[in-house]
C-alpha cells in the first residue's frame, strides 16, 4: 500500500475524518501513521497557510486493523498562524493528541541552519534491509513503496561535535518511489509518516544487544523549508540522552543539496526487558 492510501481520508462529518486501516506486519499501528493522518485531518481545515510543527502524544495503541477517526478542533485563526487541534479515536477510546501549527508562506526574516553532515550519498550505499539485523528488515517490508539505504558508518567522516559525545548516529537516505502529488502539504505528511521510522532505535545504538521494552511516547517535527519526498533527503537519527526506562532521540532531515528541511524530537520507552522467571 502506498502513501497516497494512508492519506485517503473521508470527511465524516464537519472537523471530522476517517482514516483507513493500512494492512501491517504489526499488531499495533505505525506511529508515523497516527501522526501523519492527523495531520492530513487538521491541513484539510487551513487555508492559505503550511504546517510549521506538530506536537503529538501516544496515548494507547491502536490497532492496524481499524480506521481511525481524527476529530479536529479550532483553537485559532489569525492572519499569519492558525492552531488546530486533533483527537485520534478508535472505538471511542482517544490513542492519540495532537497540536498543530500553520504559518503563513511570505513571511520573512534572517535564517540560518546547521551544516549538513558530510556522508556518501545515495547512490554510494546499500539498500537498509540488507545491512541492518533481522528486526529492522521487517519494519522495512512496511515501507517498501520507499527507497531506504542506511549509510555505513564506517564510510563517513564523525563531526568535530559528534567525537564528544558517547551516543553514535545513524543515518538514512529515503525517497518515496510513487508518482506523488506536488502540493506541499502532502509531503510535509508524507514526511510526518517517515519521521516515526527506527527513530527510537537510535536510542539503543550505544547500547548494542540490551534487550528493551520499546514504544513511541511523543513525536514532534518542525518544518524548516519547503521540501518534496520524491527527492532524496537524508535522515539523520541520534539520542542525546536515556535514563530511567526513557529515551529522548533527535532527527535532522537534510535534502540532497544540504537544506535542513526539518527536525524532529521523540520521547520513547526503553525499559529493560526482564522475561518472567
Amino acid at each position: 500500500m502506498s502513501v497516497s492510501d494512508v492519506f485517503a481520508m473521508d470527511q465524516q462529518g464537519p472537523d471530522i475524518f476517517r482514516g483507513p486501516a493500512i494492512p501491517s506486519e504489526m499488531s499495533r499501528t505505525f506511529g508515523g501513521q497516527v501522526a501523519s493522518q492527523a495531520l492530513c485531518a487538521a491541513q484539510r481545515t487551513v487555508e492559505g497557510l503550511v504546517a510549521n510543527s506538530l506536537h503529538g502524544y501516544f496515548i494507547a495503541p491502536g490497532d492496524s486493523t481499524e480506521p481511525i477517526d481524527f476529530e479536529v478542533e479550532h483553537l485559532r485563526d489569525g492572519r499569519s498562524f492558525a492552531t488546530r487541534q486533533v483527537r485520534a479515536r478508535q472505538g471511542g477510546t482517544t490513542i492519540f493528541v495532537m497540536d498543530t501549527s500553520f504559518h503563513r508562506v511570505d513571511d520573512e526574516g534572517p535564517g540560518h541552519q546547521d551544516p549538513m553532515p558530510q556522508v556518501p550519498g545515495p547512490e554510494e550505499v546499500i539498500h537498509l534491509h540488507r545491512a541492518d539485523p533481522p528486526s529492522t528488515r521487517i519494519l522495512m517490508g512496511e515501507w517498501n513503496d520507499w527507497d531506504i539505504r542506511l549509510v555505513p558508518e564506517a564510510d563517513r567522516e564523525p563531526s568535530r561535535h559528534e567525537e564528544r559525545e558517547i551516543s553514535g548516529y545513524r543515518h538514512i537516505w529515503f525517497r518515496n518511489k510513487g508518482q506523488l502529488p506536488k502540493d506541499l502539504n502532502f509531503h510535509q505528511a508524507a514526511l510526518t509518516y517517515m519521521s516515526d521510522m527506527t527513530l527510537i532505535y537510535s536510542s539503543l545504538i550505544p547500547h548494542p544487544g540490551v534487550k528493551v521494552q520499546l514504544a513511541s511516547l511523543d513525536h514532534a517535527v518542525w518544518f524548516h523549508r519547503p521540501l518534496s519526498v520524491n527527492d532524496w533527503l537524508l535522515y539523520v537519527q541520534h539520542s542525546p540522552s536515556a535514563g530511567n526506562g526513557v529515551a529522548l532521540t533527535r532527527g535532522t532531515v537534510f535534502d540532497i543539496n544540504g537544506r535542513l528541511v526539518a527536525t524532529v524530537m521523540q520521547e520513547g520507552l526503553t525499559r529493560t526487558y526482564r522475561e518472567n522467571k
